[in-house]
């Protein structure tokens, strides 16, 4: 993703929820999850065909969706 447009675009992602018994869930990158969230809206693929080269699971990209 261009430089510019993270600028642009950083406010969007929700913050990650923290787990009220601590601990179990893994910091993934607020960029890497912004990406795999525009790339499954534009090319409509299913959230089980997301590519693994954002570096983030499926799930964790889902649970930050913000609809």
């Amino acid at each position: 993703m261009p430089d510019g447009l993270w600028e642009v675009s950083k406010p969007l992602p929700p913050e990650e929820r923290k787990q009220p018994q601590g601990g179990g869930m893994q910091n993934t990158p607020d960029e890497a999850v912004f990406a795999a969230i525009v790339c499954v809206l534009v090319s409509e693929c299913a959230w089980q065909s997301l590519p693994p080269c954002f570096g983030v699971s499926k799930s964790a990209v889902h649970r930050r969706l913000p609809i």
